[in-house]
């Protein structure tokens, strides 16, 4: 049977991070940047507003342990994850709605995205201010990590996008849910401006449990 800690890991990926409890004591404490930092977060964020498709296979990494499958994201405001086996989950985030499917247990639950992280990804457009904060802007060699968190919620978890540069590219992620567990996913091998022939099936939320008779 697949492990349940697993399952619930999963569903962290673009989830759990958001959700926290009503009320928070304050809101995210913001990073402080130079001007060479707000050069190119600008930078960061019109390159996220540029993207129109991408298609990759990708590397998951939790305390439960390594899952892979294939991410495909068509903005403005489509996102699907579809994770190889032995793991049942298939996730589909279509407009204002997050789709998260167990194929073993045929259950399937409903989440608006402004709720999760895939917002950063797919809103139409992306902002690094206002409803997220910048929490921490780091740099390396041809490298930039970006941690935000929701402004009004901060302790309900956070998301560090990981850049490379020269040329600027979308590279990992990391979710880290209200709980403090750590989830890293590393695209291999992504395929910016493709063609999806059948999007409209593959970005689908109606419930695959309808199609079961």
């Amino acid at each position: 049977m697949f492990d349940l800690k697993l399952r619930s890991s999963l569903a962290a990926l673009f989830v759990a991070a958001w959700l926290s409890s009503p009320s928070q004591a304050a809101d995210a404490v913001p990073a402080e940047l130079s001007e060479a930092d707000r050069a190119d977060l600008a930078r960061i964020e019109a390159y996220l507003n540029d993207l129109t498709t991408m298609e990759s296979r990708f590397l998951q990494f939790s305390p439960e342990g390594v899952a892979e499958g294939r991410i495909m994201l068509d903005r403005p405001g489509r996102l699907r994850i579809e994770y190889a086996p032995p793991v049942p989950v298939l996730m589909v985030a279509s407009s204002f709605l997050l789709m998260y499917h167990d194929t073993s247990l045929k259950q399937t639950t409903f989440l608006p995205v402004s709720e999760t992280p895939a917002a950063v990804l797919i809103e139409e457009e992306i902002r690094l201010s206002g409803d997220v904060t910048v929490t921490k802007f780091e740099r390396g060699p041809k490298a930039f990590r970006v941690t935000l968190a929701k402004t009004a919620a901060p302790a309900g978890g956070s998301v560090t996008l990981m850049f490379e540069d020269a040329p600027l590219r979308l590279a990992k992620w990391r979710v880290i849910d209200a709980r403090g567990t750590a989830i890293d996913v590393a695209l291999l091998e992504p395929r910016f401006g493709v063609e999806f022939e059948n999007a409209r099936e593959l970005f689908s939320t109606v419930d695959p449990n309808n199609d079961i008779q």
